[in-house]
Order: structure tokens, then sequence, then C-alpha cells
């Protein structure tokens, strides 16, 4: 069980103070727009989601009953502490749970009820208007969706069912799986208008689990001796035994990121599709994946270092045959486009197929993050 202290993120905290029994401050209700069919509905500790039946666009269509039980401690403004930033509020961090959990895209807007108690058991309204009412861009076709997952059919609040094991999680890792959620959340919503920059949120959010992932299983310093050997062994023999260390210390967060990222999803990738296309299907062995892994990262790096937006073949929407059981998994052929030239081999997959396994890897991750003694028996 986490600590009650202002570790790790609020909707962790408010649930760990609602398990120990502290009375309930008041609740309130934010919108969670979507662009999904959602059916059912579903309650998680202080947090209730309400179906509100609409469809369409973007729209309200869950309501998010949120009980407070935590109160925000006084900052300490003695010096700077982002050490829970992560660039939203609370219901955020719902929000971008839910999506992972999901696989939909979720936005939470103000709240718009609030119950107090002893006070109007009908709660009082409240339109705060401080956040703009969710956009989604869609370029092209409304029939051609970049991620076609995210929107078709219908999607369950039952499987918001992760979220059960959310207050047995440590302070570190509640906090560091919202992060690689809010990242999730932000590249479904960019997908379908700027899907180059949504490849990139999808590797941050696998690097940002990956890196929590290596921290707990490796200190800094043996991080460093496997990345950089010889720089190690050099700093080993220096007459202060400290410098290793320090460097180390101070660079925990660079060293053997690509190997990082590379091991993490190998450990918690998902079981490739139950349904594979007739064509434009990848290869899901370790071996194939890693090749893969590995060129999308080098996109990655060109992305962020040299401006080469990641290849347009790999931005485009998926094709499918009426008579197909799915959709390809990668571009069709050598392609020239957007004044570019790639060969299909250094195009090797299409952002749904890599949202198909982010999602999958951190689904996995997720549940590995339980405490033994809090998973169900054998």
């Amino acid at each position: 069980m986490g600590s009650t202290h202002n570790e790790g993120p609020v909707v962790y905290l408010n649930w760990l103070a609602a398990m120990q029994q502290k009375p309930v401050l008041y609740t309130e209700e934010y919108p969670l727009y979507t662009d999904a069919h959602i059916v059912g509905e579903a309650r998680y500790g202080p947090y209730q989601f309400l179906n509100a039946m609409a469809r369409g666009n973007v729209q309200p269509a869950v309501i998010l009953r949120f009980g407070w039980y935590w109160e925000f401690p006084h900052p300490d403004f003695s010096q700077t502490d982002a050490e829970q930033y992560h660039g939203g509020a609370p219901p955020d961090e719902i929000a971008a749970l839910a999506s992972l959990a999901m696989g939909v895209r979720f936005r939470a807007g103000d709240s718009t009820r609030e119950f107090i108690p002893a006070g109007d058991p009908m709660g009082y309204p409240r339109s705060w208007t401080t956040r703009p009412t969710p956009l989604l861009a869609v370029s092209g076709s409304l029939h051609r969706w970049v991620l076609p997952r995210v929107v078709e059919g219908e999607h369950s609040l039952q499987l918001l069912q992760p979220l059960s094991v959310l207050p047995t999680l440590t302070p570190p890792d509640a906090t560091s799986l919202v992060r690689s959620a809010r990242f999730y959340q932000d590249a479904l919503w960019l997908a379908e208008s700027e899907s180059a920059l949504a490849w990139l949120l999808l590797v941050s959010a696998l690097e940002t689990a990956a890196l929590h992932w290596r921290s707990q299983k490796e200190t800094p310093l043996v991080r460093f001796q496997t990345a950089k050997p010889e720089l190690y062994e050099y700093l080993s023999r220096l007459e202060d035994p400290t410098v290793a260390s320090r460097v180390a210390e101070a660079f925990k967060e660079s060293f053997g990121a690509t190997r990082n990222y590379l091991d993490f999803v190998l450990e918690f990738r998902p079981a490739e599709p139950p349904e594979r296309p007739r064509w434009g299907a990848i290869d899901w062995s370790d071996k194939s994946l890693k090749k893969i892994l590995k060129i999308v990262y080098d996109y990655r790096s060109k992305a962020l270092h040299a401006g080469r937006p990641f290849p347009a073949p790999m931005c485009e929407p998926p094709y499918r045959q009426p008579d197909w059981p799915t959709r390809t998994e990668r571009p069709r052929s050598d392609i020239s486009m957007s004044g570019g030239v790639w060969l299909a081999k250094d195009v090797p997959l299409l952002l749904h197929t890599f949202e198909y396994i982010t999602r999958g890897t951190l689904l996995k991750w997720w549940r590995s993050l339980v405490p033994q003694e809090h998973r169900p028996s054998a």
C-alpha cells in the first residue's frame, strides 16, 4: 500500500484516502468527451462512470462522478518541485487511464455539478468554462480512419477493470503509469490530423514506462556500466572513486534509452492480433519485432533531432478489401509521396499497428505492477 503523503498522482492518493474511510469532502461530476460508442457503466473506488447515452463525433458520452476524500496540501514554495507534474488536473488523470484501459479517446471537461455533504441531494450546477470542448480534426475521408479500432464498434466501460488495481501500486509506479497514459491519450487525439506527432507521443509513452521499469531493475551505476563500459572503466580507475557514481546519477535518464525501450516492449508486448489481413501483415516474432522497433526508434530520433518527420506512408490509414477479416498492418509497397521515396522494408508498419503494440504493452506492464500479495491466486 502506498503512502498518503504528497506522493503519487491525485487520483491514487484520493483512492487511498477513501479506503482509509476518511470523510467525503464533496463530489463533482465531469463530462468525459469521446467519439467512441460507449456501452455499460462502471464504478471503481471513489470514481463512478455513468453512461450519458451520447453518440456523435465528439460528445460528453460519459459522466465521471468523482468523490473527493483527499485534501490538497498547502504548497511549499521553498523550491521548485515538479515531481508529480504531468500537465493535467485530477480528472485528466482518470481520463488518460480510462483512455489507455479502453483504447478510446477521452478528454475531461470542467465540473458541471457539485454535491456537498448535507447540501441539496440533487447537487448544484456548475459552469466554469475554463476548458474548451475538445475538437477532433480529421484528415481525409471519415470512412478511412488512421486508428479505426479507436472509433469503430462498441466500447464497454467494463474494460476499465485495470483501474481496480490502482490503489495497490507504489507511488512511483502510479506516477509513471499516469504519465505514460497521458502520452497515449494525447496520441489518440492527434492521430487523425497529425499522425507524425502521434508517432512521437506513442514512443514517448513507451519510453516513460520503460525508464521507470528499468530503474526498478537496475541502479543508475549498472545502467552506466552497461551502456558505456569503456567510459565506466576509465572513470572507475580515477583517484576519486565517486566520479563514476556521480556521472551515472547525472545521466541516469539518458544511458541505455534505446535498450530500455526495446527490452521493455519485447518483455511486455501483446500477442499478435486474433485476426490478420490476407496481405500486409507483419511478422510478430521477437526477431522481426525487434528490427521493426529499432527502425521506429531511429525515425523518432531523426524527428526530434534532425527535424525529419515520421515517413508519410507510416501515417496513412490502413487498407482493407471488403472480403478481408481485418486491415493491413504495414504499407502496401515501395512508395513515393509527400516529397519522399521509401522502400517497403524501410516503412515496416502503420500507426494503427504501433498503437496496438503500444497499448497492449502498457496494459501488460500495468498488470505487472500489482504487488504479489494483491494478485489473485491461481
